[in-house]
This record gives structure tokens, sequence and C-alpha cells, in this order.
């Protein structure tokens, strides 16, 4: 009876951590505008490689992967090409190109009242075989959390579209980056 017992919670202990997944991206009408200050050049979008170790994300044991493809990297991708996109800046045979790789990120929703994420990803900007930028930049999250997973859950799941948004927004604002892709 002991072991039956045992069973039953462990089977419904499992069930309760389903996977899910983090809403689609969202343009930032700020980013886009952002954009729209640069010179009329276009840029394409390459590979956000992703390591397989962070395409999961554990929220209080519920598995958060990318909506895009099967990595964050791609999300990522998917993302920097709706805004290039909306801002008239993206061409699929542009000379340069924005690629990069997902270094970090890590969402918390451990917290009674507060939950936070954080997001490293290392840009490039090339064109052909010579590199005009290369630079790791990130961004924090900081959102409405809940000791009931209930609340915190969701709310962590939503946090990954507005610290991608932040993570963009930071790139934009990087002088470095402007002046690469001119």
């Amino acid at each position: 009876m002991k072991y039956k017992s045992l069973l039953t919670l462990i089977t419904v202990l499992a069930l309760s951590a389903c996977t899910i997944q983090v809403p689609p991206y969202r343009a930032d009408i700020s980013n886009v505008s952002k954009l729209k200050e640069i010179p009329n050049e276009s840029v394409s979008v390459g590979k956000i490689k992703s390591e397989k170790n962070l395409n999961k994300i554990s929220l209080r044991s519920s598995p958060l992967v990318s909506s895009v493809g099967d990595s964050y990297g791609e999300y990522i991708e998917n993302a920097l090409l709706q805004e290039l996109k909306l801002a008239k800046l993206w061409s699929g045979v542009a000379k340069k190109q924005v690629s990069g790789s997902l270094v970090d990120h890590d969402i918390d929703v451990t917290g009674f009242s507060e939950g936070d994420a954080f997001i490293k990803v290392n840009f490039v900007v090339s064109e052909g075989n010579v590199n005009l930028f290369e630079k790791t930049i990130s961004a924090e999250h900081t959102f409405d959390s809940s000791f009931m997973g209930a609340i915190a859950i969701p709310n962590g799941q939503q946090s990954y579209v507005e610290l991608v948004q932040k993570l963009l927004k930071n790139l934009y604002s990087d002088k470095d980056f402007i002046e690469a892709i001119k």
C-alpha cells in the first residue's frame, strides 16, 4: 500500500511539471522607432546560436522552451528579424549580417512577490569575412511574481518576451552597433 501511494504521488508530481512555451514575440514599437532613425541601410539576419543546455529554463520544475524552432537562439533571431522588417532595414541579400550566440539567460520565479530574469547574447555584425562589430549585450527584467505557482509561472513565461525586447533595445542603443550597420 505504501508503494502504491508513493507511486501515485510521483506520477502526480511528474504530470504537474508540463512543458510550456514562451509566448510569440511581439515587436516593441519603441525599438522599431529607434531603428527607423538609422539611415536606410539594409542588413540580413544570420543564425543566433544556442547551446543545447541553454534551450530550457525551469520555472518551478516546469520546463519553459522556445516557441520558435528548437532553441532560444531561433527565438531571438525571429525577434530581431521582426523588428528589422518593421523598420524596413532588413534584406535577405544584404551584405551586412547580424548574427551571434546566446551566452546565458534565466528566469527566477522563486520570489514571493517579485521575479527576475536576465539574458546575455554575443552579437556580431559582419560583412563578408570581416567582423564590423562584436559585443556581448545583456538585459535584466523584473516582474510581479507570487509564492503561488499559478501566478508565478505564467508571469515568468510572459517575462521572456519583455526580456528580449529589453535586450534588443540595448543592442539598438549601442553606438558601435549602429555604426556597424550603417
